[in-house]
């Protein structure tokens, strides 16, 4: 039985590119985390945590408690 070497390095090449996807999106996916947090922190810092950025009123603790870098009340978020 013949391996075709074309197909074989077809697959290794479209499985390389997956993977190097897969991780571009995954490092995406960290930075946009770390974003959040920081964002976070300046809110905690300022005083202003727990409070909407788009009306100002308050999120409900069980947001938060899901989601601790949600900045919008569940109204402003949809």
């Amino acid at each position: 039985m013949e391996l075709d070497q074309t197909t074989q390095g077809r697959l290794s090449r479209m499985d390389a590119l997956q993977v190097q996807a897969m991780a571009l999106e995954t490092q995406r996916c960290r930075q946009l985390r770390r974003q959040r947090i920081a964002a976070i922190l300046k809110r905690l810092e300022e005083d202003e945590y727990g409070a909407c950025v788009v009306c100002g009123e308050d999120i409900e603790k069980k947001r938060l408690a899901v989601n601790l870098t949600t900045p919008t009340c569940v109204y402003c978020a949809s």
